[in-house]
C-alpha cells in the first residue's frame, strides 16, 4: 500500500485550514449545540462532596458531558468510536474544535494553544478533614491518538486545580514524547497537595494543548475519579465494564434487505462480540475478589412491519449466561454472545423488521463483601454512592429492510477525496450469491459543511474493478444534496441495475472542492473501500471506519408508469400541502421526489407506526412530483410544500 495515496487519520483538514497528505481527508462534523439550561444548571449546583466519578457511559445529553458533574466541557465530544479498548463504554475526545464544531483558529492552520477543556463542577474539598487531605487523589485514563489524529511532538494534555484565590494551577502535564502507544489507555494519578486547594469552590480541569485549526492532536480521556482514602498506587477499581458496543449480528452489516435475509436466516446471523474489561487488580489478594465470574442477560424487541402496520415482539434471550472462566485482574476479554433472536416466525409477507438488542452483565459490581458474598468488593465507606453498574449495559439496533449498511446510522466524522477525477468504490456482497437482484437507488449521507455550492458527482456502479467493458454497470450525474445530522439522501437510479455476488458503488469526483461523506467510527469496513487516483485501483489500508453509503434494492420486473396502483396495493400520503414532511401509508418500497424541472430532490425516510415519514431535504416552497413504487407498480402525485 502506498501511504502517499491515502491519508490515514493524520491527514485532516477543516474548511479554511486544509491539510491533507493524500487522497482521503477526515473532517469533523458540526457538534450538537448544548441546551440553554446546561451551563446555568451546573453554575447553580452547590459544591459536591467527594467522591467524584464519571466514565462517560451515562451522559444525560448524548455526546456531551453530564451537566450535573461538569461545569463546562461542551467542546469535548463523548463517543464510543474514538477510543481503542477503552476502560469502559464511552470516552471524552479532545481536539482542536470548539463546541460548535469549528476551529478555535480558522485563519492559521499552524496555530497552537489551549484547545478543548473539561471543567468539573465545584467540589467541597473544604469538608475533607485535615488528617485525610494527603489521601486525596485525582486519576483518569488517557490515550494518545486512538482512532483520531496523532498529537505532534510537544503537544500536551494538562491537569489544572483551582485554588482558594480562584487561580488555576497546572499540576500535571502529559506530553507526546514519542513513547506513547496510540492503542493503549494509560492511567495517571495526581495528588491534591496543598492547603490552597482544600476549599468548597475547588474545581479541576483537563485540557489539551495543540493545533487550533481543526480536529487535530486527539487525546481520549476515560474513567475520571477523585476521592479521599487513596494513595499513589491506588489504580484498581471494583468494576467490571462493557468496553465496546456490540458488533454486527448480520454478517458484518447493520442493515440487510429483508428478502435477502429471509432466503436463509440462520446462515446470515452472526453472534455479536461482547467486549469486557476487569479494572481491578489487588496485589497479594488472598480472597481473589479481583477474579470475578461474570454472566449476562439479554433481551430483544422485534418490530415487524406489514401493510403499513407495526407489531412489536419482545423476548428474553440470555439468562445468567456465563462468559466462561472468571475474568482475571485487568483482563480485556471478547466473547461471542450465545443466544440470538429467534426470527423463524417471520413471514415473507412482512416488508421490514427492526431488531433492538439489549445486553447487561452481572459482574459483581456494587456488592458488599459478606459471608453470603465472599467475592464482594464494594467498599461503601470509600465508594458510596458511586454506582459502577452504569457501564454494564449496552444496546444496538439492526435493520432488515431493502438496503445494506455497514454503518450503524451515526457519523462521527466526514471522509473526502481530495482531487478532481478521483474515483471511490465501496464493495458490497449479496448474501445469496446464486441469485441476481435489482438496485433501484443509493442512499448517501453527505453532512452539511460550509456553503452548499451545488456540487455534482458521477455516481458509478461496477461489477468489478477490472476496467473491462463489461465491468461498468451504470453511471449517472447528480447534484449532491447535503443532509441534516445523520439523514440520508436517496438517489433513485435512472434505470434499474441487476447485480449478483460482489458489486461496487461509489462516484467520480468532478471538482476539487471537498465533498465529505459520513464516516462511522463505531464500525469498520475500511477494507471494503477502494480508490483510484492515478489509473490503478488500490485497497484502503489506513482509513478506519465505515462510509455512510447504502445500496437500495427493489423489483426489477415490470414497466414504471404513472398509472395508479391497484386497490390492493394503494398507498396514501398526508398531509398535502405540508411543510416538507409527510407520512406515506401502504407498501411503497421506493419513494422519489422531483421538482417541476425533473431534478431529483433529496429526501430522508424513517419508518414510524403511522407509515414512512418522508422529509424533503432543503426543499423550498412550491410544487413537487412524488413517485411511489410498490408491489403493484408505480404512481405519481403532485405535492405542495408551503
Amino acid at each position: 500500500m502506498n501511504y502517499r495515496n491515502i491519508c490515514c487519520l493524520a491527514s485532516i483538514f477543516f474548511i479554511n485550514a486544509q491539510v491533507a497528505f493524500s487522497q482521503f481527508t477526515i473532517l469533523p462534523l458540526p457538534k450538537e449545540k448544548p441546551g440553554p439550561a446546561a451551563a446555568g444548571r451546573t453554575q447553580a449546583l452547590a459544591p459536591m462532596p467527594l467522591p467524584f466519578w464519571d466514565d462517560f457511559s451515562f451522559s444525560n445529553v448524548p455526546g456531551m458531558p453530564h451537566d450535573t458533574l461538569w461545569q463546562s466541557g461542551n467542546s469535548v465530544s463523548l463517543n464510543t468510536g474514538m477510543g481503542i479498548r477503552p476502560p469502559s463504554l464511552g470516552v471524552a475526545t479532545f481536539d482542536g474544535l470548539n463546541a460548535a464544531g469549528s476551529p478555535y483558529v480558522a485563519n492559521d492552520p499552524l496555530a497552537k494553544g489551549i484547545a478543548d477543556s473539561l471543567v468539573s463542577r465545584p467540589l467541597a474539598l473544604g469538608q475533607v478533614p485535615p488528617a485525610e487531605r494527603n489521601s486525596v487523589f485525582l486519576s483518569f485514563y488517557y490515550q494518545f491518538q486512538g482512532n483520531g489524529e496523532p498529537p505532534d511532538p510537544g503537544d500536551q494534555l494538562r491537569v489544572l486545580f483551582k485554588d482558594v484565590t480562584g487561580a488555576w494551577i497546572t499540576v500535571r502535564t502529559i506530553e507526546n514524547d514519542g513513547s506513547l502507544d496510540p492503542t493503549v489507555f494509560m492511567q495517571t494519578l495526581v495528588p491534591v497537595a496543598g492547603d490552597a486547594f482544600f476549599h468548597d469552590g475547588f474545581q479541576f480541569a483537563i485540557q489539551s494543548y495543540g493545533r487550533l485549526s481543526g480536529p487535530y492532536d486527539t487525546w481520549n480521556v476515560d474513567y475520571v475519579y477523585l476521592n479521599k482514602g487513596r494513595n499513589a498506587s491506588d489504580t484498581s477499581y471494583p468494576d467490571r465494564t462493557i468496553s465496546i458496543p456490540l458488533t454486527s449480528m448480520v454478517n458484518g452489516y447493520y442493515a440487510m434487505p429483508y428478502d435477502h435475509f429471509m432466503e436463509d436466516p440462520a446462515a446470515h446471523l452472526t453472534p455479536p462480540i461482547l467486549s469486557l474489561h476487569n479494572l481491578e487488580y489487588i496485589p497479594g489478594n488472598t480472597t481473589q475478589s479481583d477474579v470475578q465470574p461474570i454472566n449476562y442477560d439479554s433481551e430483544d424487541s422485534i418490530f415487524v412491519y406489514r401493510g403499513g402496520m407495526e407489531t412489536v415482539y419482545t423476548h428474553t434471550l440470555d439468562m445468567a449466561t456465563s462468559i466462561g472462566n472468571p475474568i482475571q485482574p485487568l483482563e480485556f476479554r471478547q466473547t461471542p454472545i450465545q443466544a440470538l433472536p429467534d426470527l423463524t416466525p417471520l413471514s415473507p409477507l412482512d416488508s421490514a423488521v427492526r431488531i433492538k438488542l439489549k445486553l447487561w452483565i452481572n459482574s459483581g459490581d456494587n456488592i458488599v463483601p459478606s459471608m453470603a458474598n465472599p467475592l464482594g468488593d464494594y467498599n461503601t465507606v470509600k465508594y458510596a454512592p458511586i454506582d459502577f453498574r452504569h457501564n454494564d449495559t449496552t444496546r444496538v439496533e439492526y435493520i432488515l429492510d431493502n438496503y445494506y449498511a455497514y454503518d450503524d446510522g451515526t457519523a462521527e466524522y466526514g471522509a473526502a477525496l481530495n482531487q478532481p477525477g478521483a474515483l471511490l468504490a465501496y464493495l458490497f456482497t449479496l448474501e445469496n450469491t446464486s441469485k441476481q437482484d435489482t438496485l433501484v437507488a443509493l442512499d448517501f449521507y453527505f453532512p452539511e459543511f460550509g456553503k452548499d455550492i451545488g456540487q455534482s458527482i458521477d455516481i458509478q456502479i461496477r461489477k468489478d474493478l477490472s476496467g473491462d467493458p463489461g465491468s461498468f454497470l451504470h453511471t449517472q450525474t447528480e447534484n449532491v444534496v447535503r443532509g441534516t445530522k445523520n439523514h440520508f439522501w436517496r438517489v433513485g437510479l435512472s434505470r434499474r441495475v441487476g447485480v449478483k455476488g460482489e458489486f461496487y458503488v461509489g462516484w467520480k469526483q468532478t471538482t476539487s472542492t471537498s465533498l465529505p461523506i459520513g464516516l462511522d467510527k463505531n464500525t469498520n469496513s475500511g477494507d471494503k473501500i477502494f480508490f483510484n487516483t492515478n489509473g490503478a485501483w488500490e485497497q484502503n489500508m489506513n482509513l478506519a471506519g465505515s462510509l455512510m453509503i447504502r445500496p437500495v434494492f427493489g423489483k426489477g420486473d415490470g414497466i414504471v408508469t404513472g398509472w395508479p396502483l391497484p386497490e390492493a396495493h394503494r398507498v396514501q400520503f398526508y398531509p398535502n400541502p405540508s411543510h416538507g414532511s409527510f407520512i406515506v401509508e401502504g407498501e411503497a418500497r421506493i419513494i422519489k421526489v422531483y421538482d417541476v424541472t425533473g431534478r431529483t430532490i433529496g429526501i430522508s425516510v424513517e419508518k414510524t407506526p403511522e407509515g414512512q415519514r418522508v422529509q424533503l431535504l432543503n426543499a423550498r416552497p412550491g410544487m413537487y412530483i412524488l413517485h411511489l413504487f410498490g408491489p403493484g407498480g408505480a404512481s405519481s402525485h403532485r405535492i405542495r410544500v408551503d
